[in-house]
């Protein structure tokens, strides 16, 4: 099954799970959120195998949110995703602006994934909390 990551399959056959060659929507975007998670809550710099991997430190950002910033924000995102998650087909990261929240940044990020040799659309909102830690939901 090409949604899972190798990890999330071999874990799935030592508990028993069955092999398929089937493909599902809901497993791949599932196992994409989690490995999207897992990407943009990781700080540039701290992988020794890839430098480039995850995103730089968004803690310190939340009380000095500029124009500037949440563009570098989002380009960082896009460029993380596009680079590290290929099964997720990026086509935009959008601001989605929150008065009620003013700490908090939401993007919208738009894509398609293939399954049963079909593009399929998929929306995912990822939230940058004021702590820097990321969400990543569908």
């Amino acid at each position: 099954m090409r949604e899972e990551r190798l990890l999330e399959r071999i874990s799935r056959w030592e508990s028993g799970g069955e092999r398929t060659r089937q493909g599902s929507l809901d497993v791949l975007v599932r196992s994409i959120l989690r490995h999207l998670a897992g990407i943009l809550n990781t700080q540039r710099g701290s992988v020794p195998i890839d430098s480039e991997y995850g995103l730089p430190d968004l803690s310190n950002l939340a009380p000095a949110f500029s124009a500037k910033s949440i563009e570098e924000i989002r380009v960082d995102i896009a460029r993380t995703i596009e680079r590290y998650e290929p099964r997720l087909k990026l086509r935009s990261v959008d601001l989605v602006p929150d008065e009620t929240d003013p700490l908090t940044l939401r993007f919208e990020v738009a894509g398609s994934v293939e399954v049963n040799d079909r593009a399929v659309p998929v929306q995912l909102a990822t939230v940058v909390q004021p702590n820097g830690r990321v969400a990543v939901n569908s």
